[in-house]
């Protein structure tokens, strides 16, 4: 019989949902959220990268990421420049206050990621990511 407090994504939502609200409040103070973290990150992982690619990269909605950076445009985190090869390609660098922003956050994070972390070993980190990439394949291979 199904029981809820057993349900594998009942408990990954919960445990994604504390762990979120977490990194909010210990991270994320200086008015940067969690989405726009993830994108300055990859943005500056990548020095330039594609607005398509982001949208991969980050695991969003074409629209979604759209919103997201014109906010982080107007906010001054972001520039954008279109392509000379191709007019349709959007590419996506950091200013210097995005850049000033991911320098800071990035111990920030890798602070929370070692406390969320913490009393596992690498062994059983290594399964539960390779068990949590497993679930979203299965849940994927079921929207084709």
């Amino acid at each position: 019989m199904f029981d809820i407090d057993t349900c594998l994504y009942y408990i990954t939502g919960n445990s994604a949902r504390k762990i979120n609200e977490a990194v909010n409040e210990r991270v994320f103070k200086n008015g940067v959220t969690s989405v726009q973290w993830i994108a300055l990150y990859n943005i500056g992982k990548y020095e330039k990268i594609s607005q398509t690619d982001l949208c991969h990269a980050m695991n969003k909605k074409p629209s979604t990421v759209a919103r997201l950076i014109d906010r982080m445009e107007k906010e001054g985190y972001v520039l954008r420049q279109r392509s000379s090869e191709d007019r349709r390609v959007i590419y996506l660098s950091l200013t210097d206050k995005g850049t000033r922003a991911r320098v800071d956050l990035l111990p920030k994070a890798d602070k929370l990621s070692k406390i969320v972390s913490q009393g596992i070993s690498e062994e059983h980190l290594a399964i539960f990511k390779n068990v949590l990439k497993t679930m979203s394949e299965n849940v994927s291979k079921e929207e084709e």
